[in-house]
């Protein structure tokens, strides 16, 4: 069960990793360079094409990485898969109570009438800071699931 669960978890995991990372260090730093009404065309544009991947990504690793350390022979292994699965949930939790709040309400405007407090609402500077959170927890998450596979391998 291991050789089915371990692998799985380490694909969920690298992707939900490689994405959160390119939004990090690509996608919001280009968002927070572009006039207002340019960042939400840009962030309306990119959500549909992401939303329905990014938390099955994020749940799913999360699921195998926790169900492959049940199974994990090692006591080493079983600690860092729980380190591991408890990284990924609070990105999930992160997502489901900073990130998404502003995706949705981003999702809400009309890019050319923007609310006069939009500036003041740092709606882009707040939705960077969470996503960086996630980013970093989730990759630490994936160094910790490569190590224990080097553990059991």
């Amino acid at each position: 069960m291991l050789q089915i669960l371990l692998p799985l978890a380490l694909l969920c995991n690298g992707l939900t990793a490689g994405a959160l990372l390119i939004a990090m260090i690509g996608v919001a730093p280009l968002r927070l360079a572009l006039p207002d009404e340019r960042s939400v065309q840009v962030h309306q544009l990119l959500l549909p094409k992401v939303e329905p991947l990014m938390p099955a990504l994020l749940v799913g690793g999360t699921i195998f990485t926790g169900a492959a350390g049940f199974f994990a022979g090692s006591t080493l292994a079983h600690v860092l898969t729980i380190i591991s699965s408890s990284l990924q949930l609070k990105a999930i939790l992160i997502a489901l109570t900073k990130n998404v709040p502003i995706n949705r309400w981003l999702a809400t405007l009309d890019p050319e009438a923007l609310p006069g407090d939009f500036a003041e609402s740092r709606a882009m500077e707040r939705w960077r800071n969470w996503n960086a959170a996630r980013a970093v927890m989730v990759i630490l998450a994936l160094v910790i699931n490569v190590y224990v596979v080097g553990l059991l391998v």
